[in-house]
């Protein structure tokens, strides 16, 4: 089976060879688990992610088709995992130093991206940011506040309320503005709310 083409062996798979599916995992499995644990800082759940992603690959296998070589698409695969990973972990504390990492993509996970538009990107976040922290900067002190401490230092909506001594109700009221006023700035932006909640999270810390 070790000698088997990519093709030969993607056919397989898609016939329930699940031999087909072992050598999958023998030939990939180590890189991938190396870099997710890279980009996640936490080997137990870089392991977890991979081994979810061939779960996924092996209930999906009646239509697995790639158009580039396996190892990118494998790749790639990961890149989409490691996305979802850090949106629903919300960006907790212990993950945050591994943000930067996550978004130093290789050639092989942003194929279409050439060094001239990665650094174009860059200069358009860096825009957004002091356009994000002018607008942090302008708010009224105590919206500032609650701001800051829900997301910098992750306060929940009761322990800002006890800390600034105000009503819950008025923790979330100005969260709200706080929010609007941010997606107002970067309205033009075409920025997603998980892309706006990562350049939030760059100006603030």
């Amino acid at each position: 089976m070790q000698h088997v083409g990519e093709q030969e062996l993607l056919q397989r798979i898609r016939d329930a060879d699940y031999a087909a599916f072992e050598e999958l995992h023998r030939r990939y499995y180590r890189s991938l688990y190396t870099h997710a644990a890279k980009k996640i800082g936490d080997e137990d759940e870089a392991y977890n992610l991979v081994q979810e992603m061939f779960i996924e690959l092996w209930d999906k296998r009646a239509t697995f088709s790639i158009t580039n070589s396996l190892p990118n698409y494998l790749k790639n695969r990961l890149w989409f995992k490691l996305s979802g990973y850090f949106r629903d972990k919300g960006f907790q504390q212990k993950h945050f130093r591994h943000f930067s990492d996550f978004l130093q993509q290789d050639s092989a996970t942003t194929p279409y991206l050439d060094p001239m538009e990665i650094r174009e990107m860059e200069s358009q976040y860096e825009a957004l940011i002091e356009v994000i922290d002018r607008t942090i900067a302008e708010m009224p002190e105590k919206m500032r506040k609650v701001f800051v401490l829900s997301r910098s230092n992750g306060y929940s909506i009761s322990q800002i309320a006890e800390e600034l001594d105000i009503s819950p109700k008025t923790v979330k009221n100005q969260l709200n503005i706080a929010f609007n006023r941010i997606r107002n700035v970067t309205a033009d932006s075409s920025l997603t709310a998980f892309e706006i909640t990562v350049l939030i999270w760059l100006t603030i810390n």
